[in-house]
């Protein structure tokens, strides 16, 4: 009798502890979807073409955030838009940041499918590092949009901005064991 009642108080503290995660996402998901919307209403024009959305949302970000070190990333559940809130809060971040600010803007701005890739890239020193980047599919095709690289890496303005996946498939190792993240409020 008393494991049965031991083991139903567990039930309802895990079901809780679930319930209050739940609400946790859901609530982040909301808060990044008005700031996004928000930077989105500044930035673009809603007659402006998916490109040039994309293009516009790609210099606000470049231009507005600067670079903040993260070590030791780690993939939990809705860290993308932990990651996207901590960018737009601080203005500054890691690939990682950028990659997730980038992703939900783009979403928001445009519809089209987005998600994160978490892998590795020689873009920065020519040594494979740890990398985030952001891709759109566009007319059927994946593009790379990565803000972060086309900021700090050498002779890079505008070298990683809408360029087809298979055309940079060597600056980010080919993509072996990236992991992909999709972009949903």
């Amino acid at each position: 009798m008393f494991k049965k009642i031991v083991a139903s108080v567990l039930a309802v503290c895990l079901i809780a502890v679930s319930f209050t995660q739940t609400a946790k996402v859901a609530a982040s998901g909301e808060k990044l979807e008005e700031k996004t919307a928000q930077i989105i209403s500044k930035e673009v024009k809603s007659n402006d073409s998916t490109k040039k959305k994309l293009k516009k949302l790609f210099t606000y970000l470049q231009k507005d955030y600067d670079y903040g070190r993260k070590v030791g990333f780690e993939a939990y559940s809705g860290w993308e838009k932990d990651y996207a809130m901590k960018m737009f809060e601080d203005k500054k971040g890691s690939c990682y940041h950028y990659a997730a600010a980038y992703a939900f803007l783009a979403k928001k701005a445009t519809g089209l499918r987005v998600r994160i890739g978490v892998g590795q890239t020689n873009g920065f020193s020519g040594k494979l590092q740890k990398h985030a980047w952001t891709e759109v599919k566009l007319s059927g095709k994946w593009y790379i949009l990565d803000p972060n690289m086309d900021k700090y890496a050498a002779d890079s303005s505008g070298k990683y901005c809408l360029k087809k996946r298979d055309s940079l498939k060597n600056t980010y190792n080919q993509f072996k064991d990236t992991n992909y993240y999709n972009a949903a409020f």
